[in-house]
């Protein structure tokens, strides 16, 4: 997981504090090795691509080679804590993608702009409209570390038409896709006022609430699944500068945040009921007819 986020506000209170994402269940921790290595191929030319890309360690050559269906056999282990291994050397490229992308903090730190300016982010995107349930889930993985503190990758999700078939997953089976598809929207919306209207005006924060208080997933570290969930939320409900948007917050309220923020504000976890304190604070203000 990343470093969780300081919920303290900023000494200046027109600056909100710079948030890291936890991507609670979302890294391929310990799977930074050569897939190639790690998967037999059925034979073809795009399976050698895929070696030589890896040997050179070329981005632009991954990107090329997402729209391959050209199947991989089965991994000896699973990559992901839960999102489906490549079954093709295309969703195989997207995942090494997402690898480079959730080490680029430490490792390089100008991959996830070089994903984008070699064309990548289109057909990450067109994976999300793929009825192959490991091409969706890659995608996903991939666009939430690849928008992540990148302004640039998150508008240019945005344009390539990513967002409503991301908010189509917050409605997954799959506690770890909802959670990171969330958060791939939070970051596109943190970026526009406009993107963010287009969320909330199909529910948006309706779904997010939604993830509050969820079943456990064993898979997961839920109190990072649920941190997540709930800075999202104030997020989506807090302009820059810590303002809570009235509106939305009426939204959230409508949902049940203030219920089930409730509970939270019990957790064990410190972190997750200092968070849920802090939301749970802004909306009973307005609640209440304040700002």
């Amino acid at each position: 997981n990343g470093a969780k986020t300081n919920l303290t506000r900023a000494a200046s209170p027109s600056i909100k504090p710079e948030r890291k994402s936890v991507h609670a269940g979302n890294a391929y921790t310990g799977k930074q090795r050569a897939l190639s290595i790690g998967y037999q191929s059925k034979g073809g030319d795009d399976a050698e691509r895929f070696d030589k890309a890896f040997e050179a360690n070329d981005v632009a050559a991954f990107v090329k080679l997402l729209p391959s269906k050209q199947p991989i056999e089965a991994f000896e282990e699973r990559m992901h804590p839960w999102a489906e291994d490549p079954k093709t050397v295309g969703a195989l490229a997207g995942t090494q993608l997402a690898i480079f992308a959730s080490v680029a903090e430490r490792d390089n730190p100008g991959v996830k702009d070089r994903i984008r300016e070699v064309g990548g982010v289109p057909p990450l995107v067109e994976f999300l409209k793929s009825n192959e349930r490991d091409r969706v889930q890659t995608a996903v993985v991939c666009l939430s570390f690849l928008t992540a503190d990148c302004p640039k990758n998150a508008v240019a999700v945005y344009e390539a038409g990513g967002l409503p078939l991301l908010m189509d997953h917050l409605r997954s089976d799959v506690a770890g896709m909802r959670a990171a598809a969330a958060t791939t929207c939070r970051n596109i919306c943190i970026e526009d006022d406009a993107y963010r209207k287009q969320f909330v005006d199909c529910d948006g924060i309706g779904l997010l609430v939604a993830q509050l208080g969820a079943t456990p997933d064993p898979a997961l570290n839920w109190a990072d699944v649920q941190l997540e969930a709930i800075l999202n939320i104030e997020d989506m409900l807090e302009q820059e500068d810590g303002t809570v948007i009235v509106a939305y917050a009426k939204k959230a309220l409508v949902a049940g945040a203030d219920v089930k923020l409730r509970k939270l504000v019990t957790d064990e976890d410190d972190e997750v009921r200092g968070a849920a304190e802090e939301v749970l604070s802004a909306l009973a203000k307005v609640a209440n007819g304040g700002r």
